[in-house]
């Protein structure tokens, strides 16, 4: 509260029985400079003044910046998370650090091609239980005048068939559960923390890694990179990779996007399905016949896309691979 000259007089008012308002008058002040030391008497039995402790000191010091530094020329590797930990600050301290301080340009583990096996890959993708026609495999062999003729068979869709919405991830050494969410169901953060996160992802990596490093990828859709979602990913998924680290649309970077769909997709081609749970039922016989050396060779090929990338200077790199 901002010192007020008539304090005193306030109190003493006060404690004769006047209200605010006729406190107000007689002094010829604004009635919320009355109230406001009227709750402080209340509140502490007197209109004495709080002194505040002032701002507080800044962890970023010449010492913290001197500690960070020689860790990062020791090991360019250290995760950002990591550092943040032992020093007992908070990672966007030691990454405003790194990039504005030391002006380091903060690479990601992935980039140096260190820890590519580590990171769990992962994605969302939309199948419906009428896939999209395949028109290599629907050909017709017609003479030309049979060419505009009712024996003409042509491919339709239905506007809006039912479909589901599939996450997944990847490693080079496994594959998560595959987690459906219906079609009605809105992925916002609590979906997402809840049956992404915590029900599926985070039992699947205590088993998987059993207590060894990993990092966790994903898009940065809204549920993804909301507060709460973040407050969860620094908690239970430390090494994530965070705004800054990977860019928000890369889907030539992500195996998920550039290899797996499609493979998954392929498997049930040509198929029509009577309902979304037949669906479901094949993407999971899909998904199981996924073998080690799929994923091994794959998530191997992000070294090279990430070579290309590099290259190109983060633009269009596919025709360097």
């Amino acid at each position: 509260m901002k010192s007020s000259p008539h304090r005193p007089s306030i109190e003493l008012l006060f404690k004769r029985g006047l209200g605010s308002a006729e406190i107000a008058r007689r002094l010829q002040i604004s009635s919320s400079t009355v109230r406001n030391v009227v709750a402080a008497i209340k509140k502490r039995g007197d209109a004495s003044e709080v002194k505040k402790s002032g701002r507080p000191r800044s962890v970023n010091t010449r010492n913290t910046r001197a500690i960070i530094k020689k860790r990062i020329i020791r090991n360019d590797g250290l995760s950002l998370n990591r550092m943040a930990s032992q020093l007992g600050i908070a990672r966007s301290t030691v990454q405003s650090i790194v990039k504005n301080d030391l002006k380091l340009k903060v690479t990601n583990y992935v980039v140096d091609m260190r820890r590519v096996s580590d990171v769990i890959w992962t994605d969302e993708k939309i199948f419906t239980i009428e896939p999209l026609p395949n028109r290599q495999n629907q050909r017709q062999l017609l003479s030309k005048d049979d060419s505009m003729s009712p024996k003409r068979r042509l491919a339709h869709n239905r506007l809006f068939p039912k479909s589901v919405m599939v996450w997944a991830g990847i490693t080079a050494t496994g594959k998560t559960p595959l987690v459906f969410i219906e079609r009605n169901v809105k992925i916002n953060s609590e979906v997402y923390q809840k049956i992404v996160l915590m029900d599926n992802l985070l039992p699947w990596v205590t088993q998987h890694f059993a207590g060894g490093p990993f990092i966790l990828q994903q898009d940065w859709a809204p549920s993804h990179g909301s507060r709460s979602t973040l407050a969860v990913l620094e908690a239970h998924f430390p090494g994530f990779l965070d705004k800054n680290l990977w860019p928000a649309s890369s889907p030539d970077l992500n195996p998920m996007d550039f290899s797996v769909w499609g493979m998954l997709e392929g498997k049930i081609a040509g198929k029509v399905f009577a309902t979304v749970d037949d669906l479901k039922a094949a993407l999971e016989v899909a998904w199981a016949s996924i073998d080690d050396g799929y994923l091994r060779r794959t998530v191997n090929s992000v070294k090279k896309r990430l070579r290309a990338c590099v290259k190109a200077r983060g633009s269009n790199f596919e025709i360097l691979l």
